[in-house]
């Protein structure tokens, strides 16, 4: 899992290989977001990157009301639709034209609205990433909402996918239970909700085309970012123990989400764990006891 210093090492690499990157993807038209388990510091042999792409000129916005913060027609506003769905999961609707193809590829007509399709975009851009010029499209294959292609040893995984710059109204209640257990810090709590999330195509079922789920994965990778490094060793050891002892018996069973889901709810409502080196097998124990 590795020392303080070189997850801060790790970290940084990949910070500045964001950097790098971003203009190439900024040619093409697209912002980008790396994520995955290499991003939030590890090396371990499952260790993966994750990037989000997203057309910088479509908003999401989560209530009309947030329409006038943008200029028509240089912006297509889109518009989330939470009502009668799964907690986590919406509905977009076209709000003004888009101009680019594969997305106006992916729209449906549904009661007199115009919806973004999650299996039709997620189809549409994976033809994309198939058709690029870049010798990793040409092995992409599917997976959930993500284009997976295999770079040397290890697989990254592409998720072309809008950006809210808003926060939820649905994740109001995350940021009170924050300021109540005083995890993360005010800080770290108002970069999060200043950045919004992201919505990625897929649904809460496969014949559900025309859900998105919500992406918190910024979120995620500054709130493991703010954890201590007894935090950080013991999801390493979470996600050790996932590959090499869980999936052995039983596998697809879970995902190393699930590991991660553990520690933030551990760490911001437990405040009796004392998260420090001599007290590590504890912590993970109580962990495990959770999962």
């Amino acid at each position: 899992v590795g020392t303080p210093t070189e997850v801060r090492i790790r970290r940084e690499v990949e910070d500045i290989l964001e950097v790098l990157t971003r203009p190439v993807w900024i040619m093409r038209g697209l912002y980008t977001m790396n994520s995955g388990s290499r991003r939030e510091g590890f090396r371990l042999r499952t260790s993966d990157m994750d990037v989000m792409l997203w057309p910088p000129h479509h908003k999401v916005i989560c209530d009309l009301s947030q329409i006038s913060l943008y200029r028509i027609p240089q912006h297509t506003i889109i518009l989330m639709e939470c009502e009668d769905l799964p907690p986590g999961f919406t509905r977009l609707k076209m709000m003004t034209p888009s101009l680019i193809n594969e997305v106006k590829a992916s729209c449906i007509h549904l009661n007199g609205e115009i919806y973004v399709s999650s299996m039709l975009f997620r189809t549409t851009f994976l033809d994309f990433a198939r058709s690029s010029r870049h010798a990793i499209g040409r092995s992409s294959i599917q997976h959930g909402p993500c284009a997976t292609y295999k770079f040397y040893e290890s697989e990254t995984d592409l998720a072309f996918c809008f950006q809210s710059c808003h926060w939820p109204n649905e994740a109001l209640p995350w940021i009170q239970r924050c300021q109540l257990s005083h995890w993360p810090s005010e800080r770290v709590l108002s970069e999060i909700v200043n950045e919004g999330c992201h919505v990625v195509p897929i649904g809460s079922a496969p014949e559900r085309d025309k859900e998105w789920r919500v992406s918190f994965s910024g979120a995620e990778q500054k709130l493991v970012y703010s954890m201590n490094h007894c935090q950080f060793l013991c999801y390493g050891l979470l996600k050790i123990f996932l590959k090499e002892v869980i999936d052995q018996n039983n596998p697809s069973c879970l995902c190393s989400y699930f590991m991660k889901t553990i520690m933030f709810w551990l760490i911001q409502c437990d405040s009796s764990l004392q998260w420090v080196p001599c007290n590590l097998l504890f912590c993970f124990w109580t962990c495990f006891k959770v999962l």
